[in-house]
Parts: structure tokens; C-alpha cells; sequence
């Protein structure tokens, strides 16, 4: 689109920027609310409020690119983390815990499960040239107890007409009077068409570090044919977020080809980016079973696996009354430019 898709509205073509980037309030059978945005030549993507304003199902070219988890249902309360995993693009965890039980708090934290409060959307035009068409969606999230840890995370997140990413903006606050151990993790999870057989993860450091010895015949960063019952591989992927803010991890190559109608190897790459100054780690999690099938991509402040959990906060760092963080993670498709 030259120009811009807004060029559409400002020469009358479309008659309001909801023709061009839509947001529709769903409620799904299961009780859960989204927000489904769709927007013109970009991401599609569903926010969900009652998860801490992750990300649902995503979708480029009609191609998913975001992993669907084998369960049907989330049970509900009373379950383990993993029992009412269902996927997504993004599933945020801590600010008490990332990882295994630690403590008093469960696996992997409550802000996937912690509904948001002040949900709200609107759409604007992007400042720079082009006249795009924007829609943030931002709100809330507390992780509050009466008489100790209070911690709030103000979550914005932004799609655009005309740019395939999404791009997550957390600002993470303590509200508290006592200073508190603060791990995050963002777990990026692409499947579907988006990882195939022979797609690598591409960081940028040395080799990876797993938390137990590889399967005989895989390594710890590359796809093979899909298996039942394969293990997954959890690595940490040392200096992947030292050299450059933001950290930058590329999948490639990816199935995203066969939208474009093409299946040459310098296809669409998947790029995943975070803010390396506050999240200075990178963990992997491959899991290439048939009906399982995922990749998650896991910028994080803290470690997620080995002795270091042993320390004060399990290795987080602390975060002072009254200051705050800002972090986030962008998801985006990177389609290689090519002569005409």
C-alpha cells in the first residue's frame, strides 16, 4: 500500500479507520473475554484480559504463527500451571515466580492467570510518514497481597496497519513500602506453520547451554520431523542479549512461505526482540512431538533452571519502593526484500 493504508480515509476511500483496523469484543465458551484487533496488510491478533492482556491466537496472511496447547479447556482453579497452559503467542510469567515451584509460588507465576483492570483500546494514526493506522490496547495488572509484596505491571500493546509485529510495552511498578524480588519471563510460542522441519533458532550467542543432555541425534535449536512422544529441550542461550538492546532471536526458515506462495529457502523469518537492558536472559523450550510441536522463544530477567534459583528471590533482581521497570518483547514476520 503506497502510502499508507490511512491514505485511504484521508482520500475518502474508506470512510472510517475502523475499516481498516477493527477490534471486536468476544466472549469465548469457556468464559474468557478477547479482544480480537485485525488490521489491514499487518498482524492479526487476540489480547487477552483475563490473562494478564496476553496474546491469544495470531495470524499473518491467514497463517496461524501462534502455538495451540493439546488441551481443550483450561480446567480452571485448583489446576497446576501446565494443566491450564492452552498456548498463545505470548504467556507472561512471574513478577513472584518463573519456572518450578519455588516457595510459596506456583510454576511459572500469576500474571497469566491475573485478570486486568482499566482495559481499554483505541486506535490512532502513527507518527511517522505513511499515515498507518495504530490500535493500543493497554490496562493494569495487580500482583498485590495485604501485607507484603505489591506489585503492578501497566501493560500497553500495539498493532499496526501495513507492519506485520506486535509489540508489547510493560512499565513494572512497586507500589509497595518494601523492597521485592521481581522475575519475569516473556514465553513467546510459535507452531502451527510457523516452525517446520529444519527451523533453527538463530541468537546470536555461543552454543546453548541445556538443562538436561540432548536426545541422541537433535540439537538443542533445530526441528526435526515431527515424532511421538519426543522430549522437549530447555536451553539457555548465554550473550544472546549482551552485544545490543534490544536482544533479537530469529526463527528462520518458517513455513510462512506458502502465503506468499513461494517455498524458497530465504523465506518470511519470524523475529522475536525484547528489551535486553532489563531482561539480559534468553531460554529456548523445543518440543517437537507430534501434537505438541512449539517453539517458545524466553527473554527473561532471572534464571529459569539451575543453581542460581538457590539464591535470595531465586536470582531476581530487586526492585526498590516507588521505582519501576520498563520492559517488553516485539513479535514480528521479516520477509526478506528481493529484486523486482
Amino acid at each position: 500500500m503506497t502510502g499508507g493504508w490511512g491514505v485511504l480515509v484521508d482520500d475518502g476511500r474508506v470512510a472510517v479507520p475502523e475499516a481498516l483496523a477493527s477490534v471486536d469484543e468476544a466472549v469465548r465458551p469457556s468464559g474468557d473475554r478477547a479482544l480480537v484487533v485485525r488490521v489491514a496488510g499487518g498482524l492479526s491478533v487476540d489480547v487477552l484480559p483475563d490473562r494478564g492482556l496476553d496474546l491469544g491466537a495470531a495470524w499473518w496472511r491467514g497463517v496461524p504463527i501462534a502455538w495451540r496447547s493439546p488441551h481443550l479447556t483450561d480446567p480452571g482453579p485448583g489446576r497446576g500451571w501446565e494443566d491450564r497452559f492452552l498456548g498463545g503467542l505470548l504467556a507472561t510469567c512471574g513478577p513472584d515466580n518463573i519456572g518450578a515451584p519455588r516457595g510459596d509460588s506456583g510454576q511459572h507465576g500469576t500474571h497469566h492467570l491475573t485478570p486486568a483492570h482499566d482495559v481499554r483500546w483505541w486506535r490512532q494514526r502513527a507518527s511517522t510518514e505513511g499515515g498507518e493506522v495504530e490500535v493500543h490496547v493497554a490496562g493494569s495488572i495487580g500482583h498485590t497481597t495485604l501485607y507484603g509484596a505489591r506489585v503492578v505491571v501497566d501493560r500497553e500493546i500495539v498493532v499496526t496497519t501495513g507492519e506485520p509485529w506486535v509489540q508489547v510495552r510493560d512499565v513494572v511498578r512497586n507500589v509497595g513500602d518494601a523492597p521485592v524480588g521481581v522475575p519475569l519471563l516473556y514465553h513467546v510460542n510459535l507452531g502451527g506453520a510457523a516452525v517446520v522441519p529444519g527451523s533453527r533458532l538463530v541468537t546470536g550467542s555461543g552454543a546453548p547451554v541445556t538443562q538436561d543432555p540432548v536426545p541422541p541425534g537433535r540439537d538443542a535449536v533445530t526441528f526435526p520431523a515431527p515424532a511421538a512422544g519426543a522430549a522437549y529441550v530447555v536451553a539457555e542461550h548465554p550473550g544472546a542479549a549482551a552485544t545490543a538492546d534490544p536482544g533479537r532471536a530469529v526463527v528462520t526458515p518458517t513455513g510462512l512461505a506458502a502465503a506468499l506462495g513461494d517455498d524458497r529457502d530465504d523465506g518470511p523469518e519470524i523475529v522475536v526482540e525484547w528489551t535486553s537492558a532489563t531482561m539480559p536472559r534468553l531460554y529456548s523450550w523445543l518440543w517437537p512431538a507430534r501434537g505438541a510441536w512449539v517453539l517458545g522463544v524466553e527473554p527473561s530477567n532471572a534464571p529459569l533452571v539451575g543453581p542460581e534459583r538457590e539464591l535470595p528471590h531465586g536470582g531476581a533482581p530487586v526492585l526498590a519502593p516507588g521505582r519501576s521497570w520498563e520492559c517488553g518483547v516485539r513479535v514480528a514476520v521479516q520477509v526478506p526484500s528481493r529484486p523486482r
